[in-house]
């Protein structure tokens, strides 16, 4: 493949994300096999990516990502885009402080934490809530693209915890749940879209239903 021309002949190739990346002038640069820049970040002595970047779409040069960086590490408040520019997500990290362990790839990074915001594409909000080292904690909020909660309820070390509610687009609540402390699902109510109860389900019991 021909190297494009915006790509600086020193810049080396790697098949597996189609980038090409080069370390020059205090700065960590990526550029899509189509020649577009797509990453800038500063770097340290150790160059690690350390300063604000960002990320570009690859194909129309507008940012979808950006932040701070520190010693190679997400800090503070980072904002991510939908691809007409949008605000997508802002999620908050807090350098090297992790209470989860990462294994396989995600899109985690492992040091979330503080406020969580998700919109839709409209500028409407989709969800919020908290992490604390990489764990949801705290009450966390879904809406519906029309503002009505889809969901709503508490989270402890990752896990859903207490009185969870959850609703029928019409508003009418759809389910209830109740968790213990410990994150264990103890019980399960449901209800039919005009409000009456359709299903009781409790731990080691029977479920009944109408």
């Amino acid at each position: 493949m021909e190297r494009p021309s915006t790509v600086p002949k020193d810049a080396s190739f790697e098949k597996k994300t189609n980038h090409y990346s080069m370390i020059g002038d205090g700065y960590l640069r990526e550029w899509y096999e189509n020649g577009n820049l797509v990453t800038i970040v500063p770097v340290n002595s150790l160059s690690q990516p350390n300063g604000l970047g960002k990320k570009l779409n690859y194909l129309a040069g507008n940012t979808i990502m950006e932040g701070k960086m520190v010693n190679g590490e997400r800090d503070g408040l980072w904002k991510f885009y939908f691809s007409d520019g949008k605000i997508y997500i802002e999620q908050n990290y807090k350098v090297g402080y992790r209470k989860k362990q990462i294994w396989i790839q995600s899109p985690e990074i492992g040091n979330e934490n503080g406020a969580y915001i998700r919109y839709y594409r409209t500028g409407r909000l989709n969800e919020k809530g908290f992490f604390d080292g990489g764990l949801r904690t705290g009450d966390w909020v879904r809406y519906y693209p029309d503002t009505k909660v889809e969901a709503k309820g508490s989270y402890a070390e990752d896990k859903k915890v207490g009185e969870w509610f959850y609703y029928y687009p019409t508003g009418v609540k759809e389910a209830t749940e109740l968790y213990s402390e410990s994150g264990e699902l103890l019980s399960r109510n449901t209800y039919y879209p005009n409000g009456k109860s359709w299903c009781v389900v409790k731990k080691d019991k029977t479920p009944e239903c109408n």
